[in-house]
């Protein structure tokens, strides 16, 4: 096992830019010309990541090749690839030469092959990395020809390290999927107006939405230091873990706003799950308190005013129900009619 490409590789699963260096390694280990991933269905073969390269052409994902030449292959070549067609109808499993499932002379439009030709390049070995549902993901290493030593050694290169760039593969795409659903979660609840964030063990700030950055900028909370430790007001209610305002927040002084913070704690790597202290998912909201009209009071009863003065006083339904002498499935009846009455969501709206 080539041990340069498996540290390479490791740091390719953290970042997925490093896979360029990865496929630069690949590409001096063989004297191979070029190296490109590409993602393949059933019709279509695609750059990984098509949406960067329209912007600037460029991708981890493809080495080897100049800019001029990626541009001329994604705007000329790559819907008449001879080899992606190949590989769409006898995707290789296992690493093998393109010229023996497509060979080069037996294809009327020489244009692709006129290209590569014009780097040095005859033959290519492919293999899968990847396959899901509906499309899989192939690796190409373009050589000068399959049956020089060069070639032979891609060929041999590639049977020994599939399994380890496969996997390498896989799990860089799950690390990338982990991050993009949680942007995605923490997005959703900043177009809810839900301030949220993930900090660290200790209160440290690590991802944010936009809602909880504009809370950042009216300092109705505040980082501090260069790890951007939380700090939260005195008067903070918690609803979730409240070992966190204790372990991972500095208090700040006393805020005319209640502001409730919701926590709750997950691990982000499974691996090391319960051996090591995991993250918190940290959600913010300002609570405007509870301000009933007089009119709006006299709507209710008498037993329906006992029964929220006890609410209000901390007390859950059941024990309010208790301190005006109801059974517990008749407190939640009055407490139905009182939220009805007072547009109240929940208990925690009258504290």
């Amino acid at each position: 096992m080539d041990q340069k490409l498996v540290l390479q590789a490791v740091e390719a699963i953290q970042n997925p830019a490093k896979w360029e260096r990865v496929l630069q390694h690949i590409m001096s280990a063989t004297g191979a010309k070029a190296a490109m991933i590409t993602l393949r269905d059933g019709k279509t073969c695609q750059i990984v990541n098509d949406d960067a390269l329209e912007k600037d052409f460029h991708s981890p994902l493809i080495q080897g090749f100049p800019i001029e030449a990626v541009v001329y292959y994604l705007q000329e070549l790559r819907t008449i690839d001879p080899w992606a067609e190949a590989q769409i109808s006898h995707y290789p499993q296992r690493p093998l030469l393109m010229s023996q499932i497509c060979n080069p002379d037996e294809v009327p439009d020489q244009r692709f092959f006129s290209w590569l030709r014009d780097f040095g390049i005859n033959d290519t070995v492919a293999f899968e990395l990847n396959r899901m549902p509906g499309y899989w993901t192939a690796c190409n290493l373009f050589i000068e020809s399959g049956d020089t030593a060069t070639g032979l050694k891609a060929l041999e290169y590639a049977k020994e390290h599939q399994s380890f760039l496969a996997k390498a593969w896989e799990s860089s795409q799950q690390v990338v999927r982990s991050k993009q659903s949680g942007r995605a979660a923490l997005d959703h609840m900043s177009k809810l107006e839900i301030p949220a964030c993930i900090t660290g063990p200790n209160g440290e700030v690590e991802t944010t939405n936009s809602a909880f950055d504009k809370m950042i900028e009216i300092k109705q909370i505040v980082t501090h230091g260069t790890t951007r430790r939380l700090s939260v007001p005195r008067s903070a209610r918690v609803i979730g873990d409240a070992t966190w305002l204790e372990r991972g927040s500095r208090d700040l002084d006393q805020s005319s706003e209640v502001l409730t913070v919701s926590v709750s704690t997950f691990d982000p790597d499974p691996l090391y799950n319960g051996k090591r202290e995991g993250c918190w998912l940290v959600s913010f909201r300002m609570d405007n308190g509870f301000n009933a009209s007089v009119d709006e009071l006299n709507l209710l009863t008498e037993q329906e005013r006992h029964l929220l003065e006890s609410v209000q006083a901390g007390d859950n339904v059941a024990a309010a129900g208790e301190k005006i002498g109801v059974k517990r499935s008749r407190a939640f009846d009055i407490w139905g009619s009182v939220k009805a009455k007072l547009d109240i969501k929940n208990a925690h709206q009258v504290r």
